[in-house]
């Protein structure tokens, strides 16, 4: 992960203006990856407080035990109005180690806007030697009041050759690394998820849910899958099979499977597939009733065909 976020130019503007001492106080980070995005905000944490390579500060900010690095939420805790508070009290007190203090916050597209209401005026006038990170997967849930506080660090999806270099230096030879690389979406958290052995059932079922093109398949895979445990991650892989589906109308380049689901659908629904599936990721987790929500989305994209092949 180190390798592949050092080499982005998010990474390499936050280092030039450390470099040039003038930093700003408060970024965010928009980074797709939620289930590296704690990681990613300590290698950016470390350029804020200028750190060298193996050095002590570097080692603490890594173990998060740096009282003047706070990563948000703490330990088996939620990021409350109550624990902003907190925060917000202990920004005004003086670093206890290093000359500044940093706030880091992962996962702040989940934050409500009681929680991103009271951050405003920190954010825009933080005590001196004060600054914050904030790390999101998405901007759309950030209100547009916070969005005008911060500057904007993004990093877009990796190529699949760079995230196939980072699964085989975690895991040389891995049996799905290649599978897993092209098939994330760019995103290293997702290809660690399909190479560490979940690939063949996420993607089985999320093949058979991109070529499902009559209600009745429709309903029977609703049910099939209303109870599995990798909800989200089929609806990811939904969606990436889509787009990889799309790439090879245009390039020619898949697999069989891709190939498959790109002769199904119409090349403009190919498009609409993809979106809806992406916008269904969003709504899952304010959605108890998977089972519907895939039926929705799978009738949407039969609907969105149908009308193609009609004109």
């Amino acid at each position: 992960m180190e390798q592949l976020l050092k080499s982005t130019a998010a990474y390499r503007i936050l280092c030039g203006e450390g470099e040039e001492g003038r930093l700003a106080h408060a970024y965010m980070l928009l980074f797709a990856d939620g289930a590296n995005m704690r990681t990613a905000l300590k290698i950016f944490a470390k350029v804020i407080f200028g750190c060298k390579e193996g050095d002590a500060l570097s080692g603490r900010i890594d173990r998060e035990s740096c009282p003047d690095c706070q990563i948000y939420p703490l330990k088996d805790k939620k990021f409350t109005a109550e624990a902003v508070s907190a925060m917000i009290a202990d920004s005004a007190l003086k670093p206890t180690e290093c000359d500044k203090k940093l706030y880091a916050i992962s996962g702040f597209e989940e934050c409500s806007a009681v929680v991103q209401n009271k951050l405003l005026k920190v954010l825009e006038e933080p005590p001196e030697g004060v600054y914050f990170l904030l790390g999101a997967t998405s901007t759309a849930p950030v209100l547009p009041t916070i969005k005008s506080r911060v500057h904007m660090l993004e990093i877009p999806p990796f190529t699949a050759q760079e995230i196939y270099g980072a699964l085989e230096r975690l895991s040389p030879g891995g049996e799905y690394n290649k599978r897993a690389a092209e098939s994330c979406g760019g995103i290293l958290g997702a290809a660690q998820a399909l190479a560490a052995g979940s690939f063949a059932e996420i993607n089985g079922a999320a093949a058979e849910i991109c070529t499902a093109d009559t209600y009745d398949k429709a309903g029977a895979l609703s049910l099939k899958y209303a109870d599995s445990k990798y909800k989200k991650q089929i609806m990811a892989q939904a969606e990436r099979l889509f787009f990889s589906a799309l790439k090879y109308t245009v390039t020619g380049e898949g697999d069989d499977g891709v190939k498959k689901i790109a002769a199904v659908w119409d090349s403009r629904t190919l498009i609409y597939a993809a979106q809806a599936y992406g916008n269904a990721q969003a709504d899952l987790k304010f959605n108890a009733y998977f089972s519907a929500l895939l039926y929705s989305v799978m009738l949407g994209v039969i609907q969105e065909n149908d009308k193609w092949l009609k004109l």
